[in-house]
């Protein structure tokens, strides 16, 4: 919640929101219970759970279009379909489209592309579709749902003229002000058919994490993806960094120059010199003791939250 508020605080600087909606494609995923007994599900899924988390995406303007049936439904399909539903019965009120990752952003509107027509008829007769049949998302979402001719037509008349798609967020969506959702490392392939759905609207990253803890605050958010810096937050966890130099070393089997790199012990954040690539290791508060989380940063300059820009690895994403 503390790096949800700081990273905030520099979008809104840039792209100031009112109190309206967002259209966050979110999901929970189910409980599985370990052979040794334990309850483990993704670490989103208990971000989503939590009393805090509707707290403070109220304290920061970007309260979910979807009822809670919806973002903790057992079928990702039906969920998806109704996300995409209350985005449009609120569409006025929307201000940011968002997900934890940019693939489920470019998936949203891959479907949206094959069921548009059935939702202008939801939307048209108040009706939901068939194709909704667990009950607790059913009644949800029934509930937002009201006869609206003119709004189905509106949305229709938008979907027959557009270009193959092309800035459908926009069109649909007059009021967002920017696409928000992680798109460094692995993410980047689907920044090019995101900025097809999105036109006009700037891409913005999320924050720089991993599943054993966040790391840093994306804190120029009007740079491209591509160019995303991150501050790390020195109090959500102890940071180490292990120097690595990069050493050419001959592949004779495959007879190609493979990259190896040579570490050195680690340092601590004050200690690391810009231009250098480091792999972060993380201490956290859930127990975790100088974690390697395998993830090359380059040091891009110094901020009063040092700061970092990804190179490789997952943990980006």
């Amino acid at each position: 919640m503390q790096i949800y508020c700081t990273s905030f605080a520099f979008r809104n600087r840039e792209y100031p929101i009112g109190n309206g909606k967002a259209l966050q494609f979110i999901y929970s995923s189910k409980r599985v219970t370990t052979k040794g007994g334990l309850t483990a599900r993704t670490a989103t899924s208990n971000v989503f759970q939590s009393e805090q988390f509707k707290h403070t995406m109220k304290d920061i303007q970007s309260q979910c279009c979807s009822p809670d049936e919806v973002i903790f439904g057992p079928d990702f399909q039906q969920s998806l379909y109704c996300h995409l539903l209350c985005g449009l019965i609120f569409s006025d009120e929307v201000q940011t489209i968002s997900s934890t990752f940019a693939h489920s952003i470019v998936h949203a509107f891959g479907t949206f592309e094959h069921v548009w027509e059935e939702l202008c008829a939801d939307i048209r007769e108040g009706v939901l579709s068939s194709r909704i049949t667990v009950p607790s998302i059913r009644a949800a979402v029934s509930k937002l749902l009201r006869p609206n001719p003119s709004l189905a037509d509106s949305i229709h008349n938008v979907c027959v003229r557009l270009s193959n798609w092309y800035g459908v967020i926009p069109e649909l969506w007059p009021n967002a002000k920017y696409v928000y959702g992680i798109m460094t490392g692995s993410m980047e392939p689907y920044l090019k058919k995101l900025r097809h759905y999105a036109g006009s609207l700037p891409l913005m990253s999320a924050d720089y994490g991993s599943s054993e803890g966040w790391i840093g605050a994306n804190v120029n958010p009007s740079l491209p993806p591509e160019l995303a810096t991150f501050a790390v937050l020195p109090n959500i966890g102890y940071f180490e960094f292990i120097p690595l130099e990069k050493s050419e070393v001959q592949d004779l089997e495959k007879s190609a120059s493979t990259i190896h790199y040579i570490e050195a012990e680690p340092i601590g954040l004050t200690e690391v010199e810009v231009g250098k690539e480091y792999e972060i290791v993380m201490t956290n508060f859930a127990g975790l003791y100088r974690y390697r989380l395998g993830d090359i940063v380059r040091v891009a300059g110094f901020h009063p939250l040092q700061r970092f820009s990804s190179c490789a690895g997952e943990a980006s994403c």
